[in-house]
């Protein structure tokens, strides 16, 4: 089996861990929540109406600062929003558990010693779906 195949295998292994799965279900109901869209898609539109003002030549100060106040504004409902985050959750365990993975394959290329996990050794960011450790 060569270095693709094993980086598909492990993968599709990733997906099927308790963190992949709660960011995934987590992302899905975000997906469902039309009031959350809604704010994205507000948040987008000041987004690139922002863009436009100042790549226009002419850029009006007072509107852009608008835009932004706006944005800023969006962004703090889409914060809010419990399924927010707890998709924002969800991804940091995600990512810390990549980024693990990801120093376990940089110390095996150069022929270091496996690092610890910042996360006491597991790198989970959580104990869900845990088999246990030394805490």
């Amino acid at each position: 089996m060569d270095v693709i195949e094993k980086a598909r295998e492990l993968g599709e292994l990733l997906r099927e861990d308790p963190r992949c799965r709660r960011m995934q279900a987590a992302k899905a109901a975000n997906d469902l929540d039309a009031e959350l869209q809604k704010l994205i898609g507000e948040f987008s539109a000041k987004k690139a109406a922002l863009s436009d003002e100042l790549g226009s030549g002419h850029i009006d100060r007072e509107k852009s600062r608008q835009y932004e106040r706006e944005m800023r504004e969006l962004y703090a409902q889409l914060m809010n929003k419990p399924s927010m985050a707890e998709y924002n959750e969800a991804h940091k365990a995600v990512d810390e558990l990549v980024g693990h993975i990801n120093s376990i394959v940089q110390a095996s290329i150069s022929g270091e010693p496996e690092p610890e996990s910042s996360q006491g050794g597991c790198g989970a960011g959580g104990c869900e779906g845990c088999a246990g450790c030394a805490r």
